[in-house]
């Protein structure tokens, strides 16, 4: 086992000698290079300032002095600002956002959701389920309609189902009958519902 160790040992001792001598003789090589009469290597040398962009002389600069040494005779003119005016990138397109905009705002009902709390032909009912649902949650606006002979008293307006569907749990405790169904819904009050 020593034998295998000494061994490993000397041919990286060899290899770290041959390594250190062959960089020394390409040292060595360029230095007798250049002295045998051979001309060294120039560093790279051009001028650029030929093909420099050239500016204009700056104006010459006044030396600071102080107020209190030397009194202006001549008051020094204001400055003006740009004036500042909107940056239109289009007057059409102004135009078309605004007529959108007016449009979108001229749209009163959307899909939606509604919660029918009560189906009847007893519109004392009907009447005391309104005004449970408007004390209770005045948030949610009720409806009431009568279709020969029964009323129905829907309320809330909500554009998404995961809001009525919150609302639906809380109002099966008082009515078991409640349901959840789709309709046209008033989108400004949609929004007041949180």
């Amino acid at each position: 086992m020593k034998k295998h160790s000494s061994i490993f040992w000397i041919v990286n001792l060899l290899l770290a000698v041959g390594f250190l001598a062959g960089l020394t003789s390409c040292a060595s090589s360029k230095k007798t290079t250049a002295s045998k009469g051979t001309p060294a290597v120039k560093p790279y040398e051009e001028d650029l300032s030929v093909v420099r962009p050239k500016y204009g002389t700056p104006p010459p600069t006044r030396p600071a002095t102080a107020p209190a040494t030397r009194p202006s005779t001549a008051p020094e003119p204001k400055r003006q600002l740009p004036s500042v005016q909107p940056l239109h990138i289009n007057r059409r397109l102004d135009a078309l956002l605004d007529t959108i905009a007016r449009q979108n705002r001229a749209i009163r009902y959307a899909p939606g959701y509604r919660i029918q709390v009560y189906v009847g032909d007893a519109r004392q009912k009907a009447d005391q389920a309104k005004v449970y649902t408007y004390q209770n949650h005045p948030e949610l606006n009720p409806y009431l309609s009568y279709r020969q002979p029964t009323y129905r008293l829907k309320v809330g307006d909500f554009m998404r189902r995961m809001d009525a569907e919150r609302y639906l749990e809380i109002l099966k405790q008082q009515f078991s009958s409640a349901i959840l169904l789709p309709d046209r819904v008033d989108i400004r009050k949609s929004l007041s519902i949180k």
